[in-house]
């Protein structure tokens, strides 16, 4: 099972029974992108493809799928929802040509991005720098490395706790949208934050 599916999925023993009775429970994805799981007994095998979708096993045999309540899910498993890990979270913020400066919008994101990292337990943090093909191989490394290094100041400045923070210029090189040389694309001028 790849990784977005195990964040997926939720399998929950059920308490109080007699007997290795188990519970599949597909959650949705933050991104609201499809996933699913299959559950596998001895008597065969069961799909879960849609958000909210469970199914229980007992014995080697599985019961019928049902859909259960978003708000029955929280309800019901509050405590086991509240004590898995946070998800990995990116931002991307952009910035003026041929600087280090965010662009109004991004600065209003990194705002944004802060006050919610500031809720994210203590993480390892990835900045990496991006610039798009106009100047030299040199200078848009040094630039990229430059808007990073804000990056990282803005956060240490705001006393974001980070196990680690690593920053990365990549220059022009892995860009967002293809690029001639010499030609501004300013959706390649950006800083990627990662949390894992």
């Amino acid at each position: 099972m790849n990784k977005s599916l195990i964040l997926a999925a939720l399998a929950v023993l059920l308490a109080g029974c007699a007997g290795p009775r188990e519970r599949f429970l597909l959650l949705p994805q933050p991104d609201g992108s499809a996933s699913s799981i299959v559950v596998k007994t001895a008597t065969g095998e069961t799909a879960l493809a849609t958000p909210y979708a469970s199914v229980e096993t007992a014995g080697g045999k599985v019961d019928k799928t049902l859909t259960v309540a978003p708000a029955d899910v929280e309800k019901r498993y509050a405590d086991v929802l509240a004590s898995l890990p946070a998800r990995p979270r990116s931002y991307d913020l952009l910035f003026e040509l041929g600087t280090d400066r965010l662009t109004p919008a991004s600065q209003d994101a990194l705002k944004k991005a802060i006050a919610e990292i500031k809720d994210f337990p203590a993480g390892e943090f990835v900045l990496t720098g991006h610039a798009d093909n106009i100047g030299s191989e040199t200078n848009n490394d040094a630039l990229s490395l430059r808007r990073a290094r804000l990056i990282e100041r803005e956060l240490r400045r705001a006393d974001v706790k980070a196990l680690s923070i690593e920053v990365i210029g990549k220059g022009a090189r892995d860009p967002r949208v293809p690029q001639k040389r010499g030609v501004a694309e300013p959706r390649n001028r950006f800083v990627e934050i990662k949390i894992r």
